[in-house]
């Protein structure tokens, strides 16, 4: 995947991929101006790189899950049943015909920051139920790093386009100490994540455009100097 010159890169949260996320509160409050500081100037290749990591991501979604749900020993008839995207935790994506660019921003941060934590979450518990699969080990780390990219040029829109201070979450994450729940429980988020993904690459998708029209642009300007 080609990345746009200038916006924060993804190996810059390469260290996330060792940390393991805390669950978060009922109530939270996250700032995205915590990073404003770091982003490029350019808005609009920010969020054309938003689209092109939801993309990327989009695309792996199903091969996480596949990867996954075997790896927790359920048959091939077990995981439509064990798997199925009804999941109580997970936000609502919440869109109107009404709703505005602001809104589609914030809602996607609200996301992707319960993602945050809950990937950590089942990045910790199968190092411990599954300490030899490296395989799945490596895709869960992954999406860490790029759900840690996403949110920081979330960030980056919502602070120095609409000056956001912060954006309160509501919902839980819930730890269990039953391997059985453990292993559903990651199944179900992962699969929501999975159809989350199509709606966010669906509803992002002008957002690359609008990058391409800025390049196009800059590169004119350039060349007629």
């Amino acid at each position: 995947m080609q990345l746009v010159a200038g916006v924060v890169q993804l190996l810059i949260f390469q260290h996330l991929a060792l940390l393991m996320a805390r669950a978060k509160p009922l109530n939270d409050v996250s700032s995205p101006s915590t990073d404003a500081s770091k982003c490029n100037d350019s808005i609009t290749s920010i969020m054309s790189q938003i689209h092109l990591l939801i993309m990327d991501m989009h695309l792996k979604a199903k091969g996480l899950f596949d990867t996954y749900a075997h790896s927790q020993s359920f048959s091939s008839e077990a995981i439509s049943a064990l798997c199925h995207a009804e999941h109580h935790e997970f936000p609502k994506f919440t869109l109107l015909s009404t709703s505005t660019e602001e809104d589609t921003l914030n809602e996607l941060y609200k996301i992707f920051q319960y993602m945050n934590t809950a990937m950590g979450n089942i990045t910790q518990e199968q190092m411990h139920l599954n300490p030899r699969n490296r395989a799945l080990h490596r895709e869960l780390n992954a999406s860490k790093v790029e759900i840690a990219a996403v949110i920081s040029n979330l960030s980056c829109v919502l602070n120095k386009r609409y000056k956001v201070p912060e954006v309160h979450m509501y919902y839980k994450v819930h730890k269990s100490s039953n391997t059985w729940t453990k292993k559903t429980k990651g199944c179900k988020i992962l699969r929501k994540y999975e159809h989350f993904l199509k709606d966010a690459n669906k509803i992002t998708s002008d957002w690359e455009k609008k990058g391409e029209e800025t390049q196009g642009r800059s590169s004119d300007t350039q060349g007629n100097r």
